[in-house]
């Protein structure tokens, strides 16, 4: 009998170091490092692209929320959209955000959203790995996603909405695989409605991906298998399931509908607002946006991998959404690179005998000890917010009791009504309840010398706080009827002179 009571331990042990040496071989792979790398660029990204205008609203839109429990139905933030009526549809990422900043203040706020980029292209590149991709090829792939990606790397809501949709990406490849998981999509979309509108991205790749298997054929090197009916009845339930699932929300069908409101009704926010026009490929993101073209065209045109039909629609959907507006090259960040990464083989295939776990963990540990090290101070981050918004300004102005009717540069709203909840802006950039009254034509006219003066005088504005060196800020140094109060690197103040009477306008 003691010869079976001994053994059994041993092989016990056996199998229990088995499988830590298999979970470290996971853990400390190569693909591993090339994700920890991608976390490297995300990071230096991040860093760079922290003070985001926006940031600043939603933590005043939570903080209020979170101090009354109760959704404000109208604007009291502005004076000139004082009383509209406001959705406020990002309130979950919204307080995501402000519970970031109540634990570790502007630090907070940048592990929150660099967390947020890993876990969104760690997402990616398993999808990449998933569709057949060599892991070294992936990462080529990916990081061509990221510098997409670039465009709107910020503390944004938005980013939630694209979690979201790699989520939706993970559930509808798991179900190509194994017709399994789709009971998840719902889930998904439930929280996405309360996340951010962009949840409609998610509704229209889903319909393309059950369209793309309405059909069945091959067409030159794209194919198509069309869904067994039992598939096809299993994604339309999830579909119907997942529209019913929109309504999930403490606002109901408004928030539903807010993104029909957005194509029909504010199409002066499109042609105003720079990351709403299409791709100038002058810029750095415009290069970017055609080395991926011209990098799928390359793909197509070298690759015999045939194409399936939802790739090619998904691929064209993400291209007329990236080249027309800027916002959307995030977008196709997401939905190219698994496409683009089983078409390309520029690296030497990744072997996993080839693996050295011990020299993998130390790449590791020296990329997460250099994360920590570079994590920006709260003072730094301080700084670079002071860089870009007229701190010291509004500071000035806070000494000084100057609380009149003030215009102000587009980005600054939101930063007034956080820093100096006292002072109501002209404008911030919730520019939806701008548009519906006229307000964010107007701010256009001061701020591309169409009707400067006669606006300012239409609103009976009594102090401008602008950026230096813009055309402007020179005319309004040679306005008649205003003066320049306060100036610094960030901004300058200009006060109504006391008596002086409004300019003419041009219909006087």
């Amino acid at each position: 009998m003691s010869g079976p009571t001994v053994a059994a331990p041993r092989q016990a042990g056996s199998l229990s170091t088995g499988r830590r040496t298999h979970l470290a071989r996971r853990l400390f792979s190569f693909p591993a490092v090339c994700m920890a790398l991608l976390a490297a660029a995300i990071f230096g990204l991040c860093v760079k692209q922290f003070a985001e205008p926006d940031i600043w609203w939603h933590l005043r839109s939570a903080q209020d929320l979170w101090g009354s429990h109760n959704f404000i139905p109208a604007d009291t933030y502005s004076f000139t959209a004082a009383g509209a009526p406001r959705i406020n549809y990002e309130w979950l990422s919204e307080l995501a955000y402000f519970f970031a900043y109540r634990v570790g203040g502007l630090r907070g706020i940048l592990t929150l959203y660099f967390g947020v980029l890993v876990a969104i292209f760690s997402g990616v590149y398993y999808l990449c790995c998933k569709a057949g991709a060599d892991g070294t090829n992936s990462v080529l792939a990916v990081f061509l996603g990221i510098l997409l990606a670039a465009v709107s790397i910020g503390p944004r809501t938005l980013l939630f909405g694209w979690l979201c949709l790699v989520g939706v990406l993970i559930v509808l490849d798991r179900f190509r695989r194994t017709g399994k998981g789709l009971w998840l999509m719902p889930l998904v979309f439930a929280l996405w409605i309360n996340l951010h509108p962009s949840w409609i991205f998610g509704m229209v790749v889903v319909a393309l991906t059950i369209g793309a298997g309405l059909v069945e054929g091959e067409w030159g090197l794209v194919g198509a298998t069309k869904w067994k009916s039992a598939e096809l009845r299993s994604l339309l339930v999830a579909l119907a399931a997942s529209i019913a699932a929109l309504f999930v929300n403490p606002l109901g069908y408004k928030m539903v509908l807010y993104p029909f409101d957005f194509l029909f009704r504010q199409q002066s926010n499109v042609n105003y607002i720079a990351e709403w026009q299409g791709v100038d490929f002058s810029t750095g993101d415009g290069k970017v946006a055609l080395v991926a073209v011209m990098g799928l065209i390359a793909a197509a045109l070298l690759s015999r991998r045939q194409w399936r039909l939802y790739e090619v629609l998904l691929t064209a959907f993400a291209l007329w959404a990236a080249l027309s507006h800027t916002r959307f090259l995030f977008f196709a960040g997401l939905i190219l690179p698994p496409i683009f990464a089983q078409r390309i083989d520029l690296l030497t295939p990744y072997n996993p005998d080839e693996d050295r776990p011990l020299l993998n963990a130390a790449i590791m540990a020296c990329i997460v000890a250099g994360i920590v090290f570079f994590f920006p101070s709260q003072a730094k981050l301080q700084q670079k917010v002071d860089e870009e918004y007229p701190t010291e300004a509004l500071t000035f102005m806070q000494r000084n009791h100057l609380n009149g009717r003030i215009f102000n540069q587009y980005f600054w709203g939101g930063y007034m009504e956080w820093a100096a909840p006292q002072l109501k802006p002209f404008i911030d950039g919730r520019a939806d309840i701008f548009v519906y009254n006229g307000v964010l034509d107007d701010h256009r006219k001061v701020t591309g010398i169409q009707q400067p003066l006669e606006v300012l005088n239409k609103y009976e504005i009594d102090y401008a706080l602008l950026q230096p060196g813009t055309p402007l800020t020179y005319l309004m140094q040679h306005a008649p009827g205003w003066s320049s109060i306060y100036s610094d690197k960030v901004a300058v103040l200009f006060a109504r002179t006391p008596g002086a009477s409004p300019a003419p306008s041009s219909s006087d």
